[in-house]
């Protein structure tokens, strides 16, 4: 590690010590957390969710903007948490300290007097019913993508197999299904129907979190990993990029799931 990040990481413990001893734990009506697969468009629909007047976010995941978290990435597990789920799910005796974690994460919200409050961290997946008992008023919108394309993203942006990426898709989504099925608050999407129909998608989210629409930025461009467009699906430019062989193997590992949600290699 050199100097310059070295320095910036001792910083932001500093910073996040002093918010876990003296910050202002917030309390907004509602936490809402975005949650799906890697790949799957949870930070665009967390962008345009976040755009809405009365909605305070954070200035990146949440799981960046805490110490109590595990990482993926810092555990050797880069977009693959799901491989190893033991070490994202709290559990009695080793569990994220609540209090702690709230203040943080207030200290570095756009704005801590808002009602409802944005966050995405692709490992809460394995957190839901751990997050719904310690955030009063939890909501949890969850976001399902076609597996294939899934798959072709983990594969290109972290250098992982197609068999891994596909089993991670898999894995992550068997787990935060069976989460979300033990919660009451939760509204679960697919990436296909929120790019075809985003007027329509928005609004059911909107209704979902009790806000107004209409007060919604979501019919403008949006930048996501450095790729600046309108809602639109880009499935099909994924899938072209699988050989015949990658699809097999992504079938052989992840069948299940998709043949659940009908999920083709086909654009």
């Amino acid at each position: 590690m050199n100097l310059k990040k070295w320095l910036r990481k001792k910083r932001r413990q500093m910073k996040l010590n002093r918010l876990a001893r003296e910050g202002k734990a917030c309390n907004p009506k509602k936490w809402v957390f975005v949650v799906g697969c890697y790949n799957s468009g949870t930070t665009l629909l967390h962008d345009v969710i976040a755009s809405h007047p009365s909605v305070a976010h954070l200035p990146r995941e949440g799981q960046y903007c805490t110490d109590q978290l595990t990482i993926p990435s810092e555990v050797g597990l880069t977009r693959t948490w799901a491989l190893n789920p033991d070490r994202f799910v709290p559990r009695p005796g080793n569990e994220p300290d609540a209090e702690k974690l709230k203040r943080q994460w207030c200290g570095m919200m756009s704005d801590p007097r808002l009602p409802v409050f944005i966050e995405k961290s692709i490992p809460n997946a394995a957190r839901i019913q751990w997050l719904d008992k310690n955030f009063p008023g939890a909501h949890f919108i969850a976001l399902v993508r076609n597996g294939y394309a899934v798959a072709e993203g983990i594969h290109r942006k972290a250098g992982q197999s197609v068999e891994i990426a596909a089993k991670q898709w898999q894995q992550s989504n068997r787990i935060m299904l069976d989460q979300l099925d033990k919660v009451e608050r939760k509204l679960i999407l697919k990436y296909e129907d929120v790019t075809a129909r985003p007027a329509e998608q928005m609004q059911q989210i909107m209704d979902f979190l009790g806000l107004d629409h209409t007060e919604l930025l979501a019919d403008r461009k949006w930048t996501v990993h450095g790729v600046t467009s309108r809602i639109r699906n880009m499935n099909a430019r994924s899938l072209s990029r699988l050989s015949p062989e990658d699809r097999a193997y992504i079938q052989q590992e992840a069948g299940e799931l998709l043949d659940y949600f009908g999920y083709t290699p086909d654009p």
